[in-house]
């Protein structure tokens, strides 16, 4: 048994939290209380159904205090939390802000997990918009948590390859995966008071934003290849607008272009080689399946 007194925040029903919240359990670590964000209040683009123990499971069956506060900022709450005598706060998928006053109580701070390379992705739902961007490489950062948006120092960070044709579960499994094993050398670290520490370099820090429906229609001058990864990362749910009617895309292809000559419009479609294309700064994107209210219909006929 590990001997520093760990106050765990996560959320009910999400497999990041829950999945590293068991391997905490695992190697024995002291966890002598709990914080979970109010049900429903997550926004997440990860659909698979949590197999873990849920957060509020494992408080039971250790009989800890779980504090479940609509607002970090409650008083009653910030109470609860310093009546556990916490050594270090571990934060992996709670979405809410915490203010200075509860990154004080703890005397080895707070230590976030996060789905990126950080500085890179800071924010919300890094998985959607690290293949949104077309980035080749993610992984999950262990950092400090401090009074900025995941701008903390970083203590362990792992690398993955983002795949042609991703979707958003596969790459976070890919991610956790590798992000696991770090749980008992953090337990390890923590009791010895050895863990690392490296300042972000915030020259590159870039932050995500909610996703909108805005951000599924394509835009056209990006790649092909960037635009095939946003498609299929969730197929029918990207979009283009002709003519008023709005088009989602089920199925595509990166192709090669076919001609020399580049005399072509942006965001405007094209039959090439008895397929419907539309023109990227870098081939082509090939639209083999679309949908217009639920229906599907032929490419070609919207020509």
């Amino acid at each position: 048994m590990f001997k520093t007194r760990i106050v765990f925040f996560g959320t009910r029903g999400q497999e990041l939290t829950s999945c590293h919240l068991a391997k905490l359990v695992e190697n024995g670590a002291n966890l002598v209380g709990f914080v979970e964000a109010p049900p429903g209040s997550i926004s997440t683009v990860h659909t698979e159904k949590d197999p873990y123990e849920g957060i509020n499971e494992v408080a039971t069956r250790f009989d800890k205090p779980l504090l479940c506060p609509q607002s970090p900022r409650e008083p009653a709450f910030i109470t609860g939390l310093k009546e556990m005598k916490p050594d270090v706060f571990i934060i992996i998928c709670y979405q809410f802000y915490l203010p200075a006053e509860v990154l004080a109580i703890p005397a080895l701070g707070a230590i976030n997990f996060h789905t990126s390379l950080l500085p890179r992705h800071a924010g919300m739902h890094p998985g959607f918009w690290t293949i949104f961007y077309g980035d080749r490489e993610t992984g999950m950062v262990v950092h400090f948590l401090d009074e900025g948006i995941d701008t903390g120092d970083i203590i362990y960070e792992t690398r993955v390859p983002v795949k042609p044709g991703d979707m958003i579960n596969e790459l976070y499994h890919r991610v956790w995966n590798t992000s696991m094993p770090l749980i008992g050398r953090l337990l390890a670290d923590l009791d010895a008071c050895t863990l690392p520490r490296k300042p972000q370099d915030i020259s590159k820090y870039f932050y995500n934003y909610e996703i909108t429906e805005k951000d599924f229609e394509l835009d056209f001058r990006q790649t092909a290849e960037v635009l095939y990864g946003r498609v299929l990362m969730r197929p029918g749910k990207f979009y283009f607008i002709y003519h008023e009617t709005k088009y989602f895309i089920q199925r595509c292809l990166v192709v090669k272009e076919h001609v020399h000559s580049r005399k072509f419009s942006t965001g405007i479609p094209y039959a090439v080689n008895g397929k419907l294309v539309f023109v990227t700064p870098k081939e082509f994107l090939q639209l083999d399946e679309l949908k217009v209210d639920g229906e599907n219909i032929d490419p070609l006929s919207i020509l």
